[in-house]
């Protein structure tokens, strides 16, 4: 408070710290007292150059050891130049609890606004601040506002406390998707309660004046009902609380508070306030506006970057893993993972992730429903997750951006932020319009790999099937025609079966991949179901199956052969397996294209032996019972084929 001298250490003596000296020096209700840097000699040949020498009546002493601190008696204030980690860190310790920690500008600033208003002292508390608001406006329009917005609302807290004599105040900004107010700076009451204070607005005083947008004085005896319930719920003998504005919006407030002072507020003090909230309102909205530039600015240069990462020839994970890490660059406190969709497998399927080892993870896929990327396939929307605990100084953001183009889903943007500020609303943005244009390239990607991919099994069926045209030998054509689509479109097996002559029974003609018996028990039950939908609805049949319902068939695919408008047998293919990964699939639409497409030349190929294959048959039917249904037959002991 003023008339009391205050006890001053800096801690790191590079040039900023040091050209506070003779504002410090200057004021007669500061001390300092202590100099630390770790570098003695360099500490003296930069006060020697400012003109400083550590004089015997300055009574200043230097340290290397930042431990000297703790030793120093009375310590009011330290001014800490160096704002690394390790220091903040170190004044975070029980020790200094009590003491006030300033930066180098909120030093400048205090002292300067102090120095260019003493000549004014004893005029009246009105001139006084008159003096003050024109000399801080002068000082704070002179500096970048963008330092550091926390720094300057505590120097004008600070100010305000001190010419308004209260003992406690506040800064409190309005969070409108909780409707509450959260401290964003405070003095004079603990640091713990501060940061566990959320107000709701309509509630308290500065709850009211937040919703009311109407600045609100409380002084001496409080007459009204509403007004004495508000100060009941505190120890709060004076108070004032007035809104922070900005384009008619109220985004907080400012409060100052006393409950033992001999001083009593007056409305001079009330318009000081609005007028100290007006600056502080501005200094909000000038560190928004130059956040937003500095993130639309980087934003422009990232887009570019991402454009040309994902139009470059690298491989496509390489590429995503190149812009997770750009991303981390970007924003604060951010680790990422990418998700891709596979529509074949109705999974998410992790690619990359800004951590280095998340290849230890394996082949992580999510379904829909698992964990924050899972919940949001469905209905494809953003899920922002924060975590509220109040005793933590650390916020942590859980985040899931869908990727959607065209109204389909090609995979999920993830990331955790964790750090003081969360995730601020222009970093929140801009990640979202990142995940857009990373879905765009993501899209284009697949479906080139798509094509690509359908080129590639089209030619494989097209020189295949000239292949079996070509055969003449009815013995090695049967086995040839199951094995070809397997390996094709990725199967691990397949049966074929043909119409026996002037009957209704389909042979098992050929097979593929049923060597294992616990396969042909599983298999064999759900092939015969397809083939049976295969001959009533005249067309494929693909069916996909749980773990539960089938431990060792997870798909099939079934397609009808047909030879003058009649089907001639019914080709399965059984369990898909991807390309990149073990995990197994269901058949795609491209799959059921495909194996149409060999279609058409197994039947051309199986026409031309219809003579010589069915004398084979006719030996099993001699063997076997006819079996029903009357328009299907299969064999008995099929099973055991």
């Amino acid at each position: 408070m003023p008339g009391e001298v205050k006890n001053i250490a800096i801690v790191g003596a590079n040039k900023e710290a040091l050209k506070l000296l003779p504002l410090l020096l200057r004021e007669r209700n500061s001390k300092v007292s202590l100099i630390v840097d770790s570098n003695k000699e360099v500490m003296l040949f930069k006060l020697n150059e400012l003109g400083y020498w550590i004089a015997k009546h300055l009574d200043i002493k230097i340290s290397t050891d930042i431990e000297s601190l703790k030793k120093a008696p009375g310590l009011d204030i330290i001014i800490n130049a160096l704002q690394d980690p390790l220091t903040e860190m170190f004044l975070e310790q029980p020790e200094f609890r009590n003491v006030e920690k300033l930066g180098p500008l909120s030093a400048r600033l205090l002292w300067g606004v102090r120095s260019a208003s003493a000549g004014l002292k004893g005029h009246g508390t009105a001139d006084e601040q008159a003096v003050l608001l024109a000399s801080l406006r002068e000082i704070v329009d002179a500096v970048r506002l963008t330092l550091d917005r926390k720094e300057l609302l505590s120097v004008i807290l600070r100010l305000a406390m001190e010419s308004t004599r209260a003992e406690r105040g506040s800064i409190m900004l309005l969070n409108r998707e909780e409707g509450v107010l959260r401290v964003e700076i405070a003095k004079g009451m603990d640091e713990e309660v501060a940061r566990k204070i959320r107000m709701p607005l309509g509630e308290g005083i500065s709850g009211r004046v937040a919703k009311d947008g109407v600045p609100l004085l409380l002084s001496g005896k409080t007459s009204g009902e509403e007004f004495v319930r508000l100060r009941d719920r505190s120890d709060v003998k004076e108070a004032m609380c007035v809104p922070l504005v900005v384009n008619g919006e109220v985004i907080g407030v400012i409060n100052v508070s006393t409950s033992e002072s001999a001083y009593v507020f007056i409305h001079d003090d009330l318009n000081f306030l609005v007028s100290l909230a007006a600056l502080a309102a501005e200094v909000i909205q000038r560190s928004n506006e130059y956040e937003r530039m500095k993130v639309d600015a980087a934003k422009f240069t990232f887009w570019k970057k991402v454009d040309a990462l994902m139009s470059s020839p690298l491989p496509f994970e390489k590429r995503l893993n190149m812009v997770a890490n750009k991303l981390v660059e970007l924003v604060p406190g951010l680790t990422c993972f990418i998700y891709l969709y596979d529509e074949e497998r109705h999974r998410l399927f992790l690619k990359t992730a800004s951590i280095k080892d998340h290849k230890i993870l394996g082949p992580l896929c999510l379904r829909a429903g698992e964990g924050i990327e899972g919940s949001g396939m469905a209905d494809a929307k953003d899920v922002i997750l924060v975590d509220r605990t109040p005793e933590s100084r650390i916020k942590r953001v859980y985040l899931s951006l869908p990727m959607v183009v065209h109204g389909a889903l090609v995979g999920t943007f993830t990331g955790q932020v964790i750090g003081p500020q969360g995730l601020s609303a222009h970093h929140e943005s801009f990640l979202k319009e990142i995940r857009s244009l990373l879905a765009e390239s993501v899209y284009k990607y697949q479906q080139g790999e798509k094509a690509t991919a359908r080129s590639r099994k089209i030619l494989a069926v097209d020189e295949a099937g000239l292949e079996l045209i070509s055969m003449k030998n009815p013995e090695r054509l049967l086995p040839t025609l199951a094995a070809i689509p397997v390996a094709i479109l990725g199967a691990e097996g397949s049966v074929l079966r043909l119409k026996m002559e002037r009957t209704n029974k389909f042979h098992m003609a050929a097979t593929y991949g049923l060597s294992s018996k616990q396969v042909r028990e599983y298999l064999l039950p759900i092939e015969k179901e397809a083939v049976l939908e295969v001959l009533r609805k005249k067309g494929t049949v693909s069916r996909e199956f749980s773990e539960e319902a089938s431990p060792y068939i997870k798909s099939i695919l079934s397609r009808p052969l047909e030879m003058e408008g009649d089907i001639i047998g019914v080709i399965s293919l059984f369990n898909k397996t991807s390309e990149d990964t073990i995990i197994p699939c269901g058949f795609s639409t491209m799959d059921s294209d495909i194996l149409a497409r060999f279609a058409v030349y197994a039947e051309k190929a199986v026409s031309h032996f219809m003579g010589r294959a069915v004398p084979i048959a006719k030996e099993a039917v001699v063997k076997e019972e006819v079996v029903h249904p009357p328009y299907l037959a299969f064999e008995k002991g099929l099973e055991e084929s």
